[in-house]
């Protein structure tokens, strides 16, 4: 189209006027795409602010955090926390304003809410609540004012009236509150069990923060944001060590010794299992490579089986050989009378014990999850070792054996 002459003003009016009836209407769209609801806006900043779950296990009764309140200043006395676990028994916060006669436990013991309490007014011990080692994250919250009530998710579950006096009354002016541990030894409660819980914790409240006049900084040794799923998770280089005698013993007539496994993840190579003593710690030994276990005794010839994760692996003992076995693959081991004078021995050996993960200086890169140990058929429990190593996931195995490598904040 041309604009000539006479008309052209008319004509270029004409274009211009075509132009912005074509034009489409001004659309905010592209813009409400890149904007975030303001709903989702405040759950992303609590999310940024808020401190990440804290993990409660440590070595024997070393706490995690500890955090003191000046006892004048405290005009809210409860407190609560969100709380997951796979462990039945552990102390989740003690809280003190002396420890020798006026102390508090919150604990889990066969998987349930335990309080123990110890002070001028009652001395006692009580169980109440549902399951709470089932891996969800549960609501808490305790309210001690005379009264000490115990809520989980919301509802009641404990209320136990008159067993605390007021505040104002309390010959100390310091409280403390202890998470993930005790302190004091285990035989000084009332009812002992074993401290240390594999858990996590988060989205806390300690009575009335004003009050707080110190707080240690949390000690913890594993990440909470992992998921996990129930069993005993091995990271590579790390063991742990059971006496002989603390476990169930061998068959006598004939005599016989039975070990399972349960295997959910495997991965690296190293050992996973051994029996000896600490001068010759693989007298009978399993090892993992290659997605595959080698049964061998002391320096001799092993033999090997192709692992199935998820399918019990199983190690029978008798007087002249042992069978490896899982589903219906069977390997077996003929023991030399040499070897079988040792077997006998090891048993009435003070130092004989059962290894599991890494030996002694083994430069060991298998990391594992057990869902479950049986010796003899009854199941052996992880807190009843010797000793064992910090980076044990107790009661607990990430989803993936990658994802149990980064174990701390």
């Amino acid at each position: 189209m041309e604009c000539r002459g006479p008309l052209a003003i008319s004509c270029w009016m004409l274009l211009l006027l075509l132009l912005l009836l074509l034009r489409p209407p001004h659309s905010h769209k592209g813009q409400a795409r890149s904007q975030i609801p303001p709903t989702q806006v405040q759950e992303r900043d609590r999310r940024v602010q808020a401190p990440p779950a804290v993990h409660l296990s440590r070595p024997g009764q070393e706490p995690v955090s500890i955090m003191t309140f000046n006892v004048t200043k405290i005009t809210k006395t409860s407190s609560s926390f969100v709380f997951r676990t796979w462990d039945p028994e552990g102390v989740i916060f003690y809280g003190d304003t002396n420890p020798k006669d006026d102390w508090f436990v919150l604990g889990l013991r066969d998987g349930r809410p335990e309080i123990q309490l110890h002070n001028r007014w009652a001395q006692l011990t009580v169980g109440a609540g549902p399951q709470l080692d089932n891996g969800r994250w549960h609501q808490i919250e305790v309210k001690i004012l005379g009264d000490v009530l115990l809520e989980v998710d919301g509802e009641e579950v404990l209320h136990l009236r008159q067993v605390s006096g007021p505040l104002a009354k309390k010959p100390q002016l310091i409280m403390r509150i202890v998470l993930g541990g005790l302190l004091f030894p285990v035989s000084n409660l009332q009812l002992p069990l074993v401290p240390a819980l594999d858990a996590c914790l988060r989205q806390d409240n300690w009575l009335d923060q004003q009050a707080q006049t110190s707080v240690s900084a949390p000690n913890s040794l594993r990440s909470c944001a992992i998921e996990s799923q129930p069993g005993t998770f091995f990271l590579p280089g790390t063991h742990a060590e059971f006496n002989l005698q603390d476990i169930p013993q061998p068959h006598a007539e004939p005599w016989a010794f039975s070990l399972d496994l349960g295997l959910q993840l495997a991965a690296g190579s190293g050992h996973l299992l051994a029996l000896g003593t600490p001068e010759n710690p693989s007298w009978l030994s399993l090892h993992l490579q290659n997605q595959k276990v080698v049964l061998s005794s002391g320096s001799g010839p092993g033999l090997d089986l192709s692992l199935v994760l998820e399918l019990p692996l199983q190690l029978k003992l008798a007087m002249s050989r042992v069978v490896l076995s899982q589903g219906p693959k069977k390997e077996i081991l003929p023991l030399p009378p040499v070897g079988l004078r040792s077997l006998l021995n090891l048993w009435v050996h003070p130092q004989g014990c059962l290894f599991l993960g890494a030996l002694p200086g083994e430069d060991s890169s298998a990391s594992f999850c057990l869902d479950g140990l049986w010796a003899q058929d009854q199941r052996i429990d992880m807190d009843q070792a010797l000793s064992r190593g910090q980076d044990i996931w107790t009661h607990s195995c990430p989803q993936s054996p990658g994802n149990g490598t980064d174990t701390a904040h």
